[in-house]
This record gives C-alpha cells, structure tokens and sequence, in this order.
C-alpha cells in the first residue's frame, strides 16, 4: 500500500481542508509514493513511538499532535523536534498528522470522548464541544467513570453530590469552551487540562470540573480510528496503538 493511500482513507476520516488555519496535519515526514509496511497511532511522534513502531516493522507514524507548529528553521541534534525529525529521516519513518480536523471530525476525538463515557450528544454543531445527558446521578459518579475509563488520575473541583443535569466534554485543553458548555446548561465539564483562572470561573457558575489529562482525552481516539483505518484499507496493512 502506498502513503497516498493512506492519506486517501485519512481524507474520508478527517478531512486536512477542515483544520484551523494555524494547524499543520497532513503528511509531514515522507513520500505520497513511500510503500506503507504498518502504522502506529499515536498522540504524539515521541522517540519511544518511533522505536515502538520499528520494533514491530511500521515505517508510518500517525499522530494526533503535529510537529513543526512554528517556522522550522534548522534541524539540528541540540533541539528536541530537530532531533526527532532527523531521526524519521535517517530511519526512512513517515509522518502524517490528524490534529484539529480529528477533533472535530464525525467519530473523531471529541465524539470518542463522549462515546467513552456514555454521554448522550446527539447531533453537535459545537466543533470542540460535546454536551448532553449521562445515566448518571451525580458528579462524584461521574468521576468515577472518568477514572476508571479515562484517567485513574483524574482530578475533580467542586461537589461531588452535586446532581448532574447536562455533562459538557471538550479533548486535550478546553477550558476556552468553559463559558459556552455553561450556556449549553452543563452542570459537569469535563476537559483534559484548564488554566487556573478558567477553573475558578466554572466554580463560580456552580459547574463542577474535572480535570482527566491532555493526552489521555485524546488518546480515546485510538482504537476508534484503528478500526475505521482497518475498514478503510482492504489490504490490511497492519495498525498498531503506540
């Protein structure tokens, strides 16, 4: 299989023309024509991905996160992203990126955080925020859930008898959704990380937060994406979790 195909079964997944402007998915290390051997998904290329993958024959890494955000001007040892990206190069491993248009994709991060905990969206016109009714009766219960499915770690602000009326998600850093999941009659916001002013905000309009880590609202999308890819390309070239 080569990588434009892969890039075709990503387009049908989560398209690169939705994407915000200041994002960069798409193929970032590699050849449209490279034959693909495997695939590891991942949240984030890291080293640990890259030797992951080689270790199990896969030349393509498929990350959430993108590299090269800003102008790369040098790619040298002494950086961290110039290192890496030297290492794709001299071990012949291919990068593509699927990060805001997966966010908001149908089945994409934010629709797998919310299958996840078996909360009930519906139809979403929100690109970043998913809000809607859980089979739960309060907060400290849902916490429960986010630990047990999400993060052991998770961490919670505010009452834990506090009944729920509507549940609002957002993936990775979503406390700029804050104000709209309250419009939305969230009573429960659950994001992986918000800054410190954003958490007394939702505080102070009776929400109760809780806080389950960037990664680990994203990683939810793994599996997901694993079995659509495996539809999506009859020649079964083998996908892996990192």
């Amino acid at each position: 299989m080569k990588m434009k195909e892969l890039m075709r079964a990503m387009e049908c997944i989560a398209p690169v023309s939705t994407a915000e402007e200041w994002d960069n998915p798409g193929l970032l290390v590699g050849d449209e024509e490279g034959e693909v051997r495997g695939i590891a998904l991942c949240v984030d290329a890291t080293p640990a991905v890259a030797a992951y993958a080689e270790q199990r024959g896969a030349n393509v890494l498929l990350s959430h996160h993108p590299l090269m955000f800003g102008g790369v001007k040098q790619l040298t040892e002494n950086t961290y992203e110039g290192a890496l990206l030297r290492r794709l190069i001299r071990r012949n491993l291919m990068l593509y990126a699927a990060h805001t248009n997966l966010d908001k994709a149908p089945g994409g991060v934010e629709d797998s955080l919310a299958e996840a905990l078996g909360v009930d969206c519906g139809w979403s016109e929100e690109p970043y925020l998913r809000c809607g009714a859980v089979d739960l009766s309060s907060a400290g219960q849902l916490l429960l859930r986010v630990r047990e499915r999400i993060s052991p770690q998770a961490v919670f602000y505010g009452d834990a008898d506090a009944a729920i009326e509507r549940v609002a998600l957002s993936c990775g850093a979503g406390g700029e959704f804050l104000r709209r999941a309250h419009e939305l009659g969230a009573s429960v916001f659950v994001t992986g990380e918000m800054k410190h002013h954003e958490r007394i905000e939702a505080q102070g309009l009776g929400m109760q937060v809780i806080l389950a880590g960037h990664e680990e609202t994203e990683r939810v999308v793994l599996a997901p994406l694993k079995e659509r890819l495996e539809a999506l390309l009859p020649e079964c070239t083998p996908v892996f979790i990192a």
